[in-house]
């Protein structure tokens, strides 16, 4: 039973009909109950079949830690823990044991768009009159947080410390001629255990109490306008740039672009974005777990959407070595042809912005200020773009037997509020242009995206390889 579910889910993997998937999870379930030799094989197959089915990672947890508890299979037990590790975003906050990469140190509060502990950040553009916060969203992990404020219009904000130097301090941002109605205290749980706020005559103040010391970035998407608070514990190492040698990649998160209410750029056969960056995706993850041995997270395992801000949250809470982008490039004239490859930073290159205008649903003047606030500011900018060119050479390297027309159009430079906060290596891979007849084709094929896959293992492998 347990092969035969094993063969219905690889049908399932060939042809994507549901039936086969639901089959698949019906043996695997008959054969932990009729069987208890096998009932933590059975079950945890069942369980990430049925959470990958569902787009829902956590109930999947739910029901792995449940057949590792109930197992003395040691070998079952360790197959559990490995999907487990790779799951840990969505772990309860009891159970996760999450290692997050360095923060980029204070390189952001230099930045535009940062602020360190004294003086006020002015955004380019200040309207007059008072703005709204309508909104605090908060990620929280173990060892780091992130914090979204949404505000109605660009506004100035000072950053610091209450309590700096104690075990427990309090990180506050004083918003510029803001008004708040909502809840005073929310709380978040691990490094940050809550949020409180309190208006002021000519300003509003958030406070985050900390569990810990941490180090702290701040800064600000400007479409629509709001301030991205990310915190890590103190005392981990920053990352540093290393262009040779071999290197230690644990985990990786892939983000297939788009999904739920968002469909991305769409062919003119109606072929959609985000089914065929979660389908490359879904091709890449198990190849890159079973031959190089590392982790991988999706930031969506359904068609689900997911804010851009949750995104590299995500990435950050799960302590990713990488995070790679999935997107399809698209042309309002129907035509384009190319693989390129984007990293954060500044350029005056008028078509990558106005790419990453389109990704980002903003403008392409927002998408150049965020470039020139956050772009040179990174710790990591000299390992993306490494990173980039390794993609760019291992997808061309794979398309070309087969695609050999598709011209490599080389790494970007650009605003992309998905890369924003990342602290780890991170690029946006437009693999092709779904925009064409040609492209959309091509990606209607198995074959294309399986190279498109293949280029992404490849390119993970000679980045940890040290090429």
């Amino acid at each position: 039973m347990l092969a035969a579910g094993a063969l219905r889910e690889r049908l399932y993997r060939l042809e994507h009909r549901e039936a086969d998937a639901l089959e698949a999870v019906e043996l695997y379930q008959q054969a932990a109950r009729t069987h208890p030799e096998a009932a933590c094989r059975g079950d945890s197959a069942a369980a990430l079949l049925l959470g990958e089915l569902h787009g829902d990672p956590a109930s999947a947890v739910s029901a792995l830690l449940q057949a590792s508890s109930r197992t003395s299979d040691a070998a079952c037990r360790t197959r559990v823990d490995a999907a487990l590790a790779t799951l840990a975003a969505y772990a309860p906050a009891k159970t996760r044991d999450l290692t997050p990469t360095a923060m980029p140190a204070a390189a952001g509060d230099a930045s535009p768009a940062a602020a360190g502990g004294d003086g006020v950040v002015q955004p380019s553009a200040l309207p007059q009159g008072p703005a709204t916060i309508s909104k605090i969203e908060r990620y929280g992990a173990a060892d780091a947080a992130r914090v979204v404020v949404f505000i109605s219009q660009p506004v100035g904000y000072k950053v610091g410390f209450l309590e700096e130097g104690s075990a427990n301090p309090r990180l506050f941002v004083d918003v510029e001629g803001a008004r708040y109605h909502g809840k005073k205290s929310l709380d978040v749980g691990g490094l940050v255990e809550r949020i409180r706020v309190g208006a002021g005559e000519q300003q509003t103040r958030i406070v985050l109490d900390l569990k810990a010391r941490a180090t702290r970035r701040v800064f600000y998407l400007p479409e629509p306008f709001r301030l991205v608070i990310d915190v890590a514990e103190e005392g981990l190492r920053p990352e540093s740039a290393q262009k040779q040698g071999p290197r230690h990649l644990t985990r990786i998160v892939l983000d297939p672009g788009h999904g739920g209410r968002d469909p991305g750029a769409s062919g003119p056969g109606g072929l959609r974005e985000k089914d065929v960056t979660l389908d490359i995706a879904h091709r890449a993850a198990p190849l890159i777990a079973r031959e190089l041995s590392i982790s991988t997270l999706l930031t969506r395992d359904g068609d689900d959407y997911v804010a851009l801000d949750e995104r590299t949250a995500r990435a950050n809470a799960f302590g990713a070595d990488l995070f790679i982008s999935i997107h399809c490039n698209a042309s309002e004239d129907g035509g384009g042809r190319g693989v390129m490859t984007f990293v954060l930073d500044d350029s005056r290159d008028r078509v990558a912005a106005r790419i990453a205008a389109r990704e980002n649903a903003a403008s392409e003047e927002a998408a150049v200020e965020l470039a020139n606030a956050l772009g040179r500011g990174s710790a990591s900018s000299a390992d993306s773009s490494h990173f980039a060119e390794l993609l760019q050479r291992a997808a061309i390297a794979s398309l070309a037997p087969s695609y050999g027309d598709i011209p490599n159009s080389g790494i970007k430079r650009a605003g992309f509020y998905v890369l924003a906060g990342a602290r780890m290596p991170a690029v946006l891979f437009e693999t092709s242009f779904i925009s064409s007849t040609v492209g959309e084709t091509r990606f209607n094929t198995g074959d294309f995206r399986q190279k498109i896959a293949d280029g992404i293992v490849n390119a993970i492998r000679a980045y940890r390889d040290g090429l």
